[in-house]
């Protein structure tokens, strides 16, 4: 058995049926069971169990697709590599970055574009749990996170701590600072995904360490629009003082709090059992 038949195999797991495998490889279907059928007369064991159009993995198959995957993921990263020692840098960094750590991007991208014209980006949002995902699933090369995440599946650079703000319509003319108590009865804005968010969890943890739970009026997952919203004199959020740098400040007031303890602690984090690229490692440098 060789890569090749291993890549087919797991095309072949991946897309659920022969005929849309071998579609994705761009090869006929009779090649491609063809192949299927010398694997499996090789290992001596069936790999998958028919049933009409679908397959399901055997417990032969399911090892295999396992350990493939790894040898598969070792054996492209062995190449990325020696094609970069002694080249010129190229290609994509994708960045996967929280909402609130987007405005950590566009000095350090351009940076990168005056010392490396040739490399290219994509930016792709998400929360915690996409963007973790994204980067086992070798879809973005690092990513940016509000909070310090505990799982032994990745390497971290926490970046320095910043005070979070209250973010208010310039035209009720709340003075700074402000006490936690008096968001109260306040209509509070929520730009976060899901109430699952580590970011959601400690700020409304906040409120209730002050003995209340927010007022949310709105739930909204994008912070332009809740930008607008501020602005419109709807309601408040919570959140870093540089998530704000990206937008239109135009009507918005920002207050700082004189008893509320939680901070933002941006943090970049890459896999650990991978090959961190070039390009990865110098825009890592940027922050250190």
């Amino acid at each position: 058995m060789d890569l090749r038949q291993l890549n087919y195999f797991i095309t072949i797991v991946e897309e659920g049926q022969i005929t849309k495998a071998a579609k994705k490889l761009h090869m006929a279907q009779p090649p491609l069971s063809h192949q299927l059928k010398m694997m499996e007369e090789e290992l001596n064991c069936k790999l998958f169990d028919r049933n009409g159009k679908s397959l399901e993995l055997t417990e032969s198959g399911k090892i295999l697709y396992k350990k493939g995957k790894v040898l598969l993921s070792n054996f492209e990263d062995t190449i990325t590599e020696i094609k970069e020692v002694g080249g010129g840098l190229k290609g994509v960094l994708s960045i996967g970055a929280d909402q609130t750590c987007l405005s950590y991007l566009p000095e350090k991208i351009s940076i990168m574009r005056e010392k490396y014209p040739n490399l290219c980006f994509k930016i792709i949002e998400g929360d915690t749990l996409f963007l973790t995902e994204s980067l086992l699933h070798k879809e973005i090369d690092i990513a940016i996170l509000q909070q310090p995440i505990e799982d032994e599946n990745f390497l971290s650079l926490g970046l320095a701590t910043e005070e979070f703000v209250l973010a208010t319509p310039e035209q009720w003319g709340l003075e700074s600072p402000i006490l936690m108590e008096d968001l109260k009865d306040i209509p509070f804005l929520s730009f976060y995904r899901h109430r699952n968010c580590s970011t959601f969890r400690f700020i409304t943890d906040e409120f209730k360490r002050h003995g209340f739970e927010p007022n949310i009026i709105c739930e909204c997952i994008d912070i332009a629009m809740v930008s607008s919203l501020i602005s419109e004199g709807i309601g408040v959020t919570i959140l870093p003082k540089t998530s704000l740098d990206k937008f239109s400040s135009k009507g918005i007031k920002i207050i700082e709090f004189s008893n509320c303890s939680i901070q933002s602690k941006a943090t970049i984090i890459w896999p650990k059992e991978r090959y961190l690229a070039k390009h990865a490692m110098n825009f890592l440098e940027l922050f250190t």
